[in-house]
């Protein structure tokens, strides 16, 4: 080996560096991304992906050899072995560290579950967390682990059964049972009764009217601060002007969209992005491999406050 490749060697970024890269420049970026897009979906597969590279550092770097190596020297009394004690804190924390980044990605959608494991790791309350600044390296160094619980018990053998049963029992078409003089009944089979939704994924007309979509003209818009693809609307509903925060920034330039008539789902429950309370939803088309957003419109003019049937 020539000092050149002994130089290159040394360059190479460790497995540790990796999975810190992994998390702090590839999965925190783009969920952060794809969650203030609303691809809500691709932002949690990118938390999952970051499971996985979890995973397979730890198979790879088998901290319970180091473990067992350290255990037995403390038994016998032997000289520590300073390198490996110092390789086994380095895969536990930077595995630790990746379960906190992991934990703060998932609260959005698991709030129970990641508060149990977020106190596990020692951190207190995960209602304290500030997702937008979320970066690698803020788990406390020598920090106590909180009583460690399983957070997704495993279903016994009985419940198991039970959840197939009733899996058959809805798949099984109801029958009439069969009564003196209505032999000609019973033998046809039973209309299904109505439901919300059917396998096939539909949905019931009463389940779309529950849905309110009206025609709003946006009356003003500019850029959420530290957010490229976010844009604070206040669109005019007709009874009232809403503030709504859409992740269109990177497809509208907001001076263009004043004035502009848009279809608002009218009736969500308000949620905050970036601190902002949005009380709506613009509807628009997702376009392309990268998801362009194309806002629906009319036509025809129509009146501000109309609702869509």
């Amino acid at each position: 080996m020539t000092a050149e490749d002994d130089r290159r060697l040394r360059e190479l970024p460790s497995v540790d560096d990796v999975l810190k890269a992994e998390a702090a420049m590839r999965a925190i970026a783009e969920f952060g991304r794809l969650f203030d897009d609303y691809q809500f979906s691709r932002a949690l597969e990118v938390a999952w992906a970051l499971v996985g590279s979890v995973n397979k550092y730890l198979v790879e770097q088998e901290p319970w050899v180091l473990g067992e190596k350290t255990l037995g020297e403390k038994m016998l009394g032997e000289k520590k072995d300073e390198a490996s004690q110092s390789r086994l804190a380095t895969i536990l924390y930077t595995s630790a560290e990746a379960l906190r980044v992991v934990t703060a990605l998932a609260h959005p959608v698991l709030p129970d579950a990641t508060a149990k494991i977020w106190s596990q790791l020692g951190l207190g309350k995960i209602s304290d967390l500030n997702l937008a600044a979320l970066k690698w390296g803020e788990l406390p160094s020598g920090g106590r682990l909180g009583k460690i619980e399983p957070v997704f018990p495993r279903a016994d053998k009985t419940a198991v059964e039970r959840m197939k049963q009733m899996e058959q029992d809805r798949s099984t078409p109801p029958q009439i049972p069969a009564t003196p003089g209505a032999a000609d009944v019973a033998s046809k089979p039973a209309a299904p009764a109505a439901t919300a939704g059917t396998s096939d994924g539909k949905i019931t007309i009463d389940d779309f009217l529950k849905v309110e979509l009206r025609v709003g003209q946006v009356k003003f818009a500019e850029k959420v601060k530290g957010a490229d693809r976010l844009l604070r609307l206040e669109v005019d509903i007709g009874t009232e002007v809403r503030q709504v925060v859409a992740g269109i920034a990177l497809a509208y330039e907001p001076e263009k969209l004043i004035g502009r008539k848009v279809v608002l789902v009218a009736n969500l429950q308000p949620r905050k992005l970036r601190g902002l309370e949005s009380n709506g939803m613009i509807v628009a088309a997702s376009v392309g491999d990268e998801g362009k957003p194309v806002l629906a419109g009319f036509l025809e003019d129509v009146p501000v406050g109309a609702k869509l049937k």
